[in-house]
């Protein structure tokens, strides 16, 4: 094909377009190049795959492999492997694989010119061939060794029991190892072990009575004392069936909660949806009161209580508010048992009724902002817990006699403070949305039997003062905090109110 010029046939000089036998024949040999290109270039992928040095450590790993087997078996039956000197074969295949890799490269330079091998690779072909006899001598050799190994297998198989031998030899082993100096004295130790553990089994069944014992007495006498303060509390229940166990490898009680004489369990999480226990029959203030009551009958048994500090957590935030008074009363007991006791609490009014007549030492604090941090501060438990009214009172006292105070906040402490004067004066006479305006207008209304009459004599000082203090207010004047105030008029018009209740 590589004579056809100008599409003319070479011989004939014939045109060969569009000839079908020409056309088959560019596809024949194309195809049969393409086949023959790609054998070429595998030929160097063969030739390492087939003497590569990944074959060869194969085989010596087979070789490493049957002198340990040999070596293992050489002790129940005769048998030998012959020496092979695997170095010397793995650098004659070293050689063969390079002049034949270079060979492989010519090919592959000029895949269609014949490659004829050099006198250096039919050498090492020739050193490779030679090896075949050493390689079937050694297979031959495995071959007999394999056949004395599957002879005495049968043999061991045939002649008694494998198992059956194997047991004994371990007994007879195990005797003689009994008797060896380091096992004597294993087995002493064991002994003493043993002797020791029993002991202390006895000792433990022992201590487990005592222990019993000591629950049993104390749980009655904290179910005891744990009734006594439910009891003050009030609470409609109490603990019965108190005992102790060992679940779970230390001591814990248990007991149940008697309401109207049926005894519930405390229950746990596997008990079902609807049945009695703890937390469904007692409410949120019960709970609390039952804790605390479990907290004072063990300080009640605590022998060190006088020497202890003993804090409370707002004891009372989360109790019933009839229980207020009782537990009020039992933290004053416990102040007079224990070296100090301090009461943390978001409720004033509940402070105020343990600190209001205790006869002993006591100090009020509170807990102040300042900047980022936090200080303890003397707490006026007084003016934080009086009413509007006396508040009101006090401001206009304070500035009546000593000028304290914000001027802003003491004018507008003069309405609030006359509406409760005349509330307190007048009870009913004024609802809870009036203001000091309407007061006024129902006492200049009202006729000369009403109550409210006995205000008409301070009337005309009521409504001058009344007027000077609605400017203060947002209700009555938009631009309160901005209003003109003079303290001196100020101070004039908190005498003049003072002087209502005889305050001056």
């Amino acid at each position: 094909m590589g004579f056809v010029a100008e599409d003319k046939c070479p011989f004939c000089g014939q045109s060969i377009t569009g000839n079908e036998l020409i056309a088959a024949y560019r596809s024949h040999f194309n195809e049969a190049y393409k086949e023959l290109r790609h054998e070429v270039a595998q030929l160097a992928q063969r030739i390492n795959s087939s003497i590569g040095e990944s074959s060869l450590n194969s085989a010596q790993q087979a070789i490493s492999n049957n002198l340990v087997l040999v070596e293992f078996w050489k002790q129940f039956a005769e048998m030998a492997l012959p020496e092979f000197p695997f170095e010397d074969i793995r650098r004659k295949y070293a050689t063969l694989r390079e002049y034949a890799l270079a060979l492989a490269h010519r090919k592959q330079q000029s895949p269609i010119e014949p490659v004829t091998p050099e006198s250096d690779f039919q050498t090492a072909l020739e050193a490779v061939t030679s090896l075949q006899e050493s390689v079937q001598s050694y297979n031959a050799a495995v071959d007999t060794c394999n056949q004395r190994i599957n002879a005495q297998k049968s043999a061991v198989q045939q002649g008694s029991d494998i198992n059956a031998l194997k047991k004994e030899l371990a007994d007879l082993e195990a005797k003689k190892r009994r008797f060896e100096p380091e096992v004597v004295q294993a087995c002493k130790e064991y002994q003493d072990a043993v002797n020791a553990k029993a002991t202390l089994e006895h000792q433990k069944i022992q201590a487990r009575e005592k222990l019993d014992q000591y629950c049993r007495q104390i749980l009655q006498t904290y179910e005891s004392s744990i009734n006594t303060y439910l009891d003050q509390f009030s609470t409609g229940f109490r603990i019965v069936n108190t005992g102790h166990s060992y679940r779970g490898g230390t001591p814990s009680s248990h007991y149940q909660i008697q309401i109207d004489g049926e005894a519930v369990d405390l229950g746990d999480p596997r008990t079902q949806l609807g049945t009695p226990c703890f937390k469904t029959t007692l409410s949120s203030g019960d709970r609390s009161a039952l804790a605390f009551a479990f907290f004072l009958a063990a300080l009640e048994h605590d022998p060190n209580l006088g020497n202890k500090t003993v804090v409370l957590d707002d004891p009372f935030t989360s109790q019933d508010r009839f229980r207020r008074t009782c537990t009020q009363q039992l933290i004053r007991q416990l102040a007079g048992k224990a070296k100090q006791v301090i009461v943390l609490s978001h409720d004033p009014y509940f402070l105020r009724l343990i600190w209001q007549g205790y006869p002993g030492d006591i100090k009020v604090l509170q807990l102040l902002r300042s900047g980022d941090n936090t200080v303890i501060a003397e707490w006026d438990i007084e003016a934080e817990t009086q009413s509007t009214y006396l508040r009101n009172y006090s401001t206009l006292l304070d500035f009546y006699r000593a000028r304290k105070g914000n001027p802003l906040d003491v004018a507008r402490s003069i309405r609030p403070f006359l509406e409760g004067l005349l509330r307190v004066h007048f009870p009913g006479h004024f609802r809870p949305n009036e203001w000091l305006a309407d007061y006024i207008v129902k006492i200049r209304n009202c006729s000369e039997t009403d109550g409210l009459s006995h205000a008409k004599a301070d009337l005309p000082e009521i409504e001058a003062i009344n007027e000077y203090s609605k400017k203060y207010h947002h209700d009555q004047n938009p631009n309160a905090d901005s209003e003109p105030l003079s303290e001196d008029e100020l101070y004039s018009y908190v005498k003049r109110t003072l002087r209502l209740v005889g305050g001056c």
